[in-house]
């Protein structure tokens, strides 16, 4: 059997008698040392991928007298087979064994049970436990007791590669958690709630795939608990989606604690019907605030994702421009060189209600901007090398005026084309130049036009070419693009093309 030296003493354990399945974050095993038989849990960390790290967690606990936390009489780092370990006295049996034989228990047996978890969370105040489950509730010396208080924070400390979302058991994986966030004291009475529903009703709140469960766990309303009615109601708030709207655990103490004997005292069952029904009503409208949040979270991320990719194009672009020429005048959202001058405008969020104008709208956009080329006019000198002043007379010429191109960039996707990708389009217009604009211009994607020029309804703007993709593998057509218009302009043979929508060799 192997032999491992840790802080306080040596241990044996043998890998053929496991105490319990496998977990999360390790497994546990039947040992013995000098004061007799104990429980061995190695940890699936190794101590190289924590970087040799003090195991503090199994110090702090070592160290204190605890009346409902399962003792930790020894830890730390075996050098030679590279884990780390604890060492715990052999339990009677954990709350998941009560639960496999048992399918439901009674309320007073639930209460007793998550009176001593309850306690268990109050007298370690100071650490979060992040795991909690039935498996880690144990029974030892007459009460149910928590185990591995500050594994899942000494893991997630220790490295990247194995991570608490990762390594909890998803059925009762708080929101927060799946969104990554710090966990709280809020995350342990979320925990809680679920393990509430398995001792009461057989199992948890959520079930399903991974990824059907933790959809559960950020989007849906947990289904009432059943039973008694104060209860009921209470546990639907300890199951809210936001932790800032979770009782703490002393208030879950106080009302979980006052549940039988509250049902001895006559109650009006209306009342507790309605009072059931308003807490119900507002966990759906926190449910749904926190799937609109959500979205929104999701957006602002794909829009952060998308400027910085487009910024990073652009700058490629410039970088072009400017090794051809020691004349070019730049700045950072414009660059000039003779005739020419190339400008964009920034990536802008586009508000998320667009396309919701009576209309079916062909594409989903979260960012914009624009891209514009102007082809300075003709500079006529107004007096001959003479000093002679010169009139022209006759018809007006392109040349005469400023002439400029500008394009809609848009990051979005479509029913066709579920990718979301930066794309490129322009637009013109069936009767006059909108607002005077030279053709082809850009449009707003906000703009009911630009709408309507990319549904089923009829309108007087239609798209000059495009979209087309520009990121990816097709930025180096949209490069060569740009750079033909920049180098027409410079040289001043930009103008408005003969043809609309433009033929495709006329962009290339």
């Amino acid at each position: 059997m192997p032999t491992i030296r840790l802080n306080n003493a040596e241990w044996t354990f043998d890998e053929a008698k496991r105490l319990g399945p496998p977990g999360g974050f390790g497994e546990v095993f039947r040992g013995s040392g000098a004061i007799g038989p104990v429980a061995v849990k190695r940890l699936k960390l190794t101590a190289s991928e924590a970087a040799h790290r003090e195991m503090n967690i199994g110090q702090s606990l070592a160290g204190r007298k605890l009346d409902h936390v399962v003792p930790v009489i020894d830890y730390g780092q075996d050098s030679d087979s590279d884990s780390y370990f604890l060492i715990m006295p052999i339990c009677d049996r954990s709350l998941q064994d009560e639960v496999n034989d048992k399918s439901v228990l009674t309320l007073t047996e639930a209460k007793a049970i998550i009176l001593d978890v309850l306690d268990g969370l109050s007298e370690v105040g100071d650490i979060v436990h992040r795991d909690l489950k039935p498996g880690n509730v144990l029974y030892f010396e007459g009460r149910w007791r928590l185990a591995d208080f500050g594994i899942a924070k000494f893991v997630e400390d220790s490295t990247s590669l194995h991570t608490l979302r990762g390594s909890l058991t998803p059925a009762y994986g708080a929101p927060e958690q799946w969104r990554g966030e710090a966990p709280s004291h809020a995350t342990d009475v979320y925990a809680l709630g679920c393990m509430v529903h398995t001792i009461l009703n057989g199992a948890p709140p959520f079930s399903g795939s991974q990824d059907e469960i933790r959809e559960a766990h950020l989007h849906t309303v947990a289904p009432a608990l059943g039973g008694d009615p104060r209860l009921a109601a209470f546990v639907g708030q300890m199951l809210r989606k936001s932790p800032a709207s979770r009782p703490t655990v002393a208030r879950c103490i106080e009302v979980i604690g006052s549940v039988e004997s509250a049902n001895k005292r006559p109650a009006h069952a209306g009342l507790l019907a309605a009072a059931g029904q308003v807490s119900r009503e507002a966990a759906a409208a926190e449910a749904a605030a926190e799937a609109k949040a959500a979205v929104e979270r999701q957006r602002k991320d794909l829009i952060n994702e998308a400027s910085n990719d487009f910024e990073a194009i652009i700058s490629r672009l410039w970088a072009a421009i400017v090794s051809a020429s020691d004349n070019v005048r730049k700045s950072k959202n414009e660059i000039s060189l003779g005739r020419g001058t190339l400008s964009f405008s920034g990536v802008r969020a586009v508000r998320p209600e667009i396309g919701s104008n009576g209309f079916n709208s062909a594409w989903e956009v979260v960012a914009s901007a624009t891209l514009s080329v102007k082809r300075a006019k003709m500079a006529r000198p107004a007096k001959s090398i003479e000093d002679i002043p010169i009139m022209y007379v006759g018809r007006a010429m392109p040349e005469d005026r400023d002439y400029k191109w500008s394009s809609t960039l848009f990051f979005g996707r479509s029913k066709d084309d579920p990718n979301y990708r930066w794309r490129e389009t322009a637009f013109w217009s069936f009767s006059v130049r909108r607002n005077g604009a030279d053709e082809p211009f850009s449009l707003e994607p906000e703009d009911r036009e630009f709408q309507i020029a990319f549904s089923n309804t009829m309108g007087s703007t239609s798209a000059a070419y495009g979209p087309f993709a520009v990121d990816g593998e097709d930025e180096d057509q949209f490069q060569h693009r740009w750079l033909t218009l920049f180098t027409k302009a410079v040289t001043g043979e930009l103008n408005r093309p003969d043809q609309m929508p433009i033929p495709d060799h006329y962009l290339k």
